[in-house]
């Protein structure tokens, strides 16, 4: 029987296919993009009753949101919306770093790292912040994004 959550996360996983097909043909999307898979983020976050109130602080909830996918696609072995999911909480990252800074500049590509890493400029740094969950998603807690968000984000702040 499929669960409330599996059937979001089902659902999300089939919008960030549609999400990448349009990335890959249309450029500046990422800014139209990312209120939708915030949204979406928020969504997760809700049904695993995760209040996210796009704080800097809110990240250590966001980690440990990951850290419960973690364990979720351990145990079914299936990267299936893994993707999507990364995709929404880096979108979500972003979204907090810019209503409590100044906005940056998130894209699909980037020349050095390739198509689809979704860099985000902001304060003459790049940030991967949907490398950051994917990485937290599939392999663990060595890659806690509260603390690359502490180091790289709010240590930027000072």
């Amino acid at each position: 029987m499929l669960t409330r959550r599996m059937v979001l996360l089902s659902a999300i996983g089939a919008f960030s296919v549609r999400v990448r097909a349009q990335s890959r043909t249309t450029s500046g999307k990422m800014a139209e993009l990312q209120p939708k898979l915030t949204d979406l983020a928020l969504e997760v976050a809700a049904g695993q009753q995760t209040k996210l109130d796009f704080s800097h602080n809110s990240i250590r909830n966001v980690e440990s949101i990951l850290a419960t996918l973690h364990v979720e696609q351990h145990k079914s072995g299936s990267t299936d919306g893994v993707f999507g999911l990364a995709l929404e909480f880096g979108a979500y990252i972003i979204t907090v770093i810019e209503r409590n800074t100044e906005r940056g500049l998130w894209e699909k590509d980037h020349p050095s790292f390739g198509k689809n890493a979704f860099p985000f400029t902001w304060r003459n740094s790049t940030l991967f912040p949907v490398e950051w969950c994917l990485k937290r998603i599939v392999d663990g807690p060595e890659d806690n994004v509260w603390v690359k968000y502490e180091r790289l984000v709010l240590a930027n702040l000072k």
